[in-house]
């Protein structure tokens, strides 16, 4: 049985930090009041929490869309969609290591470009269902988006990631 290395407490605890500071920089840069967070609800999900069908080798982190509907009985409390953000802890553990980057700026990293995808899909700036032919253009410019807003912060070591070799974020 192939098995993935999970974050432990102290890494976990990295990835909830990291989650504030990237919502935070990317509330500021898009302007988002918490009502409009509201509207577009998310979660983030480290490898142990993901069913089988959201763990993917092939990239640091991903977004996926579910639909949601809250009842009492018939009633219908609320219903929308829900966006998961799927931490892909081997792959983000495994990046580190051979980077030889920071936990916690790798993190900030994943979740603030994850992040620009939720508010691009929860906003309607792009579609969830994009064509395949089409996800590479809106990766490269969700990728503009996430240095852009990340530049701001001035941390060296986010800078030194820019210029590292490609991380794939998806």
């Amino acid at each position: 049985m192939n098995t993935r290395p999970c974050f432990d407490v102290y890494q976990a605890g990295a990835a909830r930090k990291s989650r504030r500071v990237a919502e935070e920089l990317v509330t500021d840069y898009y302007r988002i009041a918490p009502r409009e967070w509201h509207a577009m609800p998310y979660e983030v999900k480290t490898l142990q929490a993901l069913d089988s069908s959201e763990i993917v080798d092939t990239a640091l982190a991903h977004t996926l869309c579910y639909r949601f509907r809250r009842q009492a009985g018939t009633l219908v409390l609320a219903e929308g969609d829900l966006y998961r953000i799927c931490l892909q802890d081997h792959r983000i553990l495994d990046t580190a290591l051979s980077t030889n980057a920071r936990l916690d700026a790798l993190l900030t990293y994943v979740l603030t470009h994850e992040l620009v995808h939720v508010v691009r899909f929860g906003q309607r700036l792009q579609r969830m269902d994009l064509p395949e032919e089409l996800r590479q253009d809106e990766e490269y410019y969700v990728e503009r988006l996430t240095r852009n807003i990340l530049a701001r912060t001035g941390d060296p070591e986010i800078i030194r990631l820019f210029s590292a070799s490609p991380i794939e974020l998806n």
